[in-house]
């Protein structure tokens, strides 16, 4: 009897857990547009951030339940404006955050928030031990920046702040919807 509560309370967890992962990505999604795609990291500096070619929206209900935009800057396509106006949140995202002449590029779902299909900058160094050392420099630098984003939105999420950031995203949606008109 015990066993089975615990299986219901863990595939509860699973599958109700997801919403902050998809408010997150939309969150960043919201945050690049409204700050001109540029994001500051301590101990990194400045970067300008971006969702790239993929955008997957979904609803928790209803019958037209995801939305898939690939190709091109599907961020500002009018299928992902009416998504998000339909109450749909990013289930999935591809994003590139690039410094000077570095780039990084991944793929980020909102059940978990792994980072998949990674690429970092090339690295050109001499020697093994070297360029090793600058490839874990790079992906230092991503985790840092998604764990600088991610306990950014945590915190402004259990903030007495986060009603006024729900408004400026909803006031976000409106704006994106009245361009698409």
């Amino acid at each position: 009897m015990e066993t089975a509560t615990l299986h219901e309370g863990l595939r509860f967890l699973q599958t109700n857990r997801t919403f902050l992962g998809r408010e997150f990505l939309t969150w960043l999604w919201f945050v690049t547009e409204t700050n001109k795609h540029e994001v500051e990291i301590p101990g990194h500096g400045k970067f300008q951030l971006y969702v790239d070619d993929k955008l997957v929206l979904t609803a928790t209900s209803g019958a037209a339940h995801e939305n898939t935009l690939k190709g091109g800057t599907p961020a500002f396509a009018a299928e992902a404006k009416s998504a998000l106006m339909s109450g749909k949140l990013v289930h999935e995202a591809k994003f590139i955050l690039q410094a000077d002449d570095k780039q990084w590029m991944w793929n980020m779902k909102s059940e978990d928030l792994a980072l998949r299909g990674l690429r970092i900058p090339s690295v050109t160094e001499p020697d093994a031990s070297s360029h090793m050392a600058k490839r874990l420099q790079h992906m230092q630098v991503l985790s840092d920046t998604i764990g600088h984003l991610f306990k950014k939105y945590t915190e402004l999420r259990l903030s007495e702040d986060f009603s006024k950031e729900a408004e400026l995203m909803c006031r976000w949606i409106a704006a994106k919807s009245a361009n698409n008109s």
